[in-house]
């Protein structure tokens, strides 16, 4: 069960920073459409409680950025916008408005509108990045936001349908011997999550 649960966080933190574009990580919004994460993972180990588990709030992440990830590259091969700065078609929705929109919501609904409302600024400032450095219009980053309510809808969703803390036992997980920290590879200069397991 354990390695279960590392595999899946090991694999959600990895995906995310690969869908982003090489040159996309010029820009100040990239890494910080990922800070929702962080701190939902992390607050915790800083004395912010939460309403649920750290197995619960995995759940509730993995499925709620998946679920985003699904449908911002579904609808961007569908529509096939043209971006404004004309590098390619792939402008509608924004995925990194969805993404920053998807962890403010999940944000609100563990610490509530107190965190949740700071990272919806945090949400806002990465659409208006998008805008102004002409990767996205500003009808993109508003459908970015709606998908990343939706996304954050379903995770909420299949983390409270699943229960996992509850039905299989895994309340010790959240004892505290599972740590989380956001880190960058020296070499690479790429985002990664470092990951502490006691036990």
């Amino acid at each position: 069960m354990r390695r279960f649960l590392l595999v899946l966080v090991l694999i959600v933190g990895a995906a995310f920073p690969a869908g982003a574009q090489k040159n996309d990580w010029q820009y100040w919004e990239t890494p910080m459409q990922f800070t929702p994460i962080v701190f939902d993972l992390g607050a915790e180990y800083l004395g912010i409680q939460p309403s649920r588990g750290i197995v619960d709030r995995c759940v509730a992440l993995a499925a709620g950025y998946g679920s985003m990830f699904l449908i911002v590259q579904g609808l961007k091969y569908v529509v096939s916008e043209q971006r404004p700065d004309g590098s390619n078609y792939r402008s509608f929705p924004s995925g990194h408005t969805a993404a920053a929109i998807t962890g403010a919501e999940l944000i609100r609904q563990d610490y509530g509108w107190g965190w949740g409302a700071a990272f919806y600024v945090c949400g806002g400032a990465v659409a208006y990045g998008r805008v102004v450095h002409k990767r996205h219009w500003w009808w993109d980053t508003v459908a970015g936001a709606v998908v990343g309510v939706f996304s954050a809808g379903i995770g909420d969703w299949v983390a409270d349908s699943l229960d996992l803390s509850g039905r299989l036992g895994w309340g010790g997980l959240d004892d505290g011997n599972v740590a989380f920290a956001p880190a960058v590879d020296p070499f690479s200069g790429t985002y990664c999550a470092t990951v502490v397991w006691r036990f």
